[in-house]
């Protein structure tokens, strides 16, 4: 399952997190991992509290021959009150210019052979890169912004995930409500974008920048809240669709 946005601050990062927790808080059995691939800085570490050093770029840094299931099963970062295990972002930029871009799919491929679930973080990075595992993924969380400046973007978005012969039936749009109560309706972003949004998060203000804060997916922080069965239901017919 791969987060994409069409615009930074669209909230992509903390909502993979968050889902990734409920699918591993729903179905308790399985196994499931999360791949930083922002560039060229990775966010999830700083939202589940992991300090440690194994990431993308020195993972894919590995000679081939060690790029196993075994290896990532064994080596992954355990994110404990999350649940899934990590494999962090680049922590800087020049990290990042360092990554070998050739390894990316071998890397995930080894994920596949060892997780049930594997979710790619890639936030706005559309490239050569991110192609592929769109192409390749059994969904593609499109994160979407209120804003209306965001609606041009995630417009040119669909039409070129369009042209590459990704399948909308694979596309499971979010309208994430993440700056503010004001912006665009749910019926508004469908018309404009012709698409029927599959979940809408509503706005969690200080409580979702408290629990990240603090390191605590939002659904244990606040189990009670209306977001946390928002959160629920959409990590169930994410997995259903998936």
């Amino acid at each position: 399952i791969v987060f994409l946005s069409a615009k930074g601050g669209a909230g992509t990062s903390s909502l993979c997190a968050n889902l990734a927790m409920t699918i591993c808080q729903n179905q308790p059995e399985a196994r499931v991992a999360v791949v930083d691939l922002v560039l060229p800085i990775g966010s999830i570490s700083s939202i589940v509290g992991y300090e440690g050093e194994i990431n993308i770029v020195n993972a894919a840094d590995l000679p081939e021959e060690k790029i196993t299931s075994e290896y990532f099963r064994d080596q992954l970062a355990d994110t404990n009150i999350w649940r899934f295990n990590l494999l962090a972002g680049s922590p800087d930029p020049e990290s990042s210019n360092h990554l070998k871009v050739g390894r990316i799919w071998n890397v995930i491929a080894a994920l596949k052979a060892s997780y049930d679930y594997v979710l790619i973080d890639i936030g706005r990075a559309l490239s050569k890169i991110s192609l592929p595992l769109i192409q390749h993924a059994d969904l593609i969380s499109l994160i979407i912004s209120t804003d209306i400046s965001a609606l041009p973007l995630t417009k040119t978005i669909l039409n070129y995930m369009k042209n590459k012969s990704v399948d909308s039936n694979s596309i499971f749009p979010i309208l994430n409500r993440s700056v503010g109560l004001e912006g665009l309706s749910k019926p508004d972003v469908e018309k404009t974008l012709e698409i029927q949004i599959k979940a809408a998060m509503p706005y969690l203000g200080s409580s979702f920048a408290f629990a990240t804060s603090h390191h605590q997916p939002f659904s244990l922080k606040y189990p009670n809240d209306t977001a946390s069965f928002v959160f629920l239901e959409t990590a169930r017919e994410m997995v259903a669709l998936a």
